[in-house]
């Protein structure tokens, strides 16, 4: 019978696989075979005992450079935790701007302050979704593929982080107020999301902290500048890394994305392309989170990491990988988001 090859993991592969959520450790087990891998036990369950080698170069050698990543995190900012029920508390979004008379405020001689009502808020338990892919492999045609462990299971998590982000480009299209705008020799794109800026502060209370431009929209951006030939539009357009558009634009954070998805057979598309999505969202929670949009997920498996991977013999000659996370994508106001659809 043949057993399946042993992973090989060190610790630029370790690494590269923490930043994306998966636990891996180095330690040497013996396991039966079919066993459940538990994501902070070991990477994968196999017949023979893990063997540590020095590098491994397939795939994402470095997963701090995976802009999938950082566009999923960008767009809805993780909240971890270890169990799959949360709790999310909706409160009022008008109550932190009440406004009371002045007069009101001042207490007279012998008489007590005015009262105002308690604050309200919406309890509301969601079970975060148990979410996965797996793949059937031949193990005849991984003979001469030592990294076939890492490359299936980088591919099955790259699968998994795009599929988060069309939903949550898709939760930003339902929820925004769509603008179309054409940025050309005759526009100020920067003045133009700082007037939308001021238009959603006016509804939500606050400016949003965050835009994210698709590949084509930085470039019209660009372009526009650049044809007015004025001392303004020419610093403007020298204004092309995310922190320096973020300032001109009045934002806390911009990200300029250009990943793409395969849209047909025979061709790829842009995730953002002409479109500029303006909204909050902050990395840390905090009681009252005015991110519009967070990504809930739970530990994997009851272990360490946000993904847990699988390995499953079929019979002599095959094998089943399997890659899961739990992660629910909570829409927790839909105010003060923006699409602008640039022409």
């Amino acid at each position: 019978m043949n057993s399946l090859p042993s992973l090989a993991l060190s610790n630029t592969g370790a690494s590269a696989f923490r930043r994306l959520g998966v636990a891996l450790t180095n330690d040497h087990h013996s396991v039966r075979t079919g066993q459940a891998c538990l994501a902070n036990e070991a990477l994968i369950v196999q017949s023979t005992y893990i063997e540590e080698i020095t590098a491994w170069g397939i795939g994402y050698a470095n997963a701090a450079d995976n802009r999938l990543r950082v566009l999923r995190d960008f767009l809805a900012p993780g909240r971890p935790g270890t169990s799959r029920t949360i709790r999310l508390t909706q409160y009022d979004e008008t109550e932190p701007w009440f406004t009371v008379d002045n007069q009101k405020i001042k207490r007279s001689v012998l008489g007590d302050f005015m009262e105002v009502r308690q604050r309200t808020a919406i309890k509301v338990d969601r079970l975060i979704f148990n979410r996965g892919l797996c793949v059937t492999l031949d193990l005849d045609e991984l003979k001469d593929k030592p990294h076939w462990q890492q490359t299936h299971t980088q591919w099955l998590i790259d699968l998994l982080m795009r599929a988060t982000v069309l939903e949550a480009i898709a939760i930003y299209q339902a929820a925004a107020t769509v603008l179309n705008v054409t940025w050309d020799a005759a526009s100020n794109p920067d003045l133009d999301i700082k007037t939308e800026l001021i238009a959603l502060a006016n509804v939500t209370g606050f400016k949003p902290s965050r835009a994210v431009f698709g590949d084509t929209a930085s470039l019209k951006r660009q372009q526009a500048y650049e044809q007015q030939l004025t001392a303004g539009s020419l610093a403007h357009s020298q204004m092309m890394t995310d922190e320096e558009i973020a300032v001109a634009c009045g934002l806390g954070e911009v990200l300029t994305d250009a990943e793409r998805y395969q849209s047909t057979t025979t061709a790829k598309s842009e995730i953002v392309g002409s479109n500029v999505y303006v909204f909050t969202a902050f990395p840390d929670e905090s009681p009252e989170d005015a991110s519009n949009v967070v990504r809930h997920v739970a530990n994997a498996s009851y272990g360490g990491g946000e993904y847990a991977v699988y390995l499953t013999p079929i019979g002599v000659k095959k094998v089943v990988l399997t890659v899961e996370n739990y992660e629910l994508l909570a829409t927790q106001h839909t105010t003060g988001i923006a699409q602008l659809s640039i022409r």
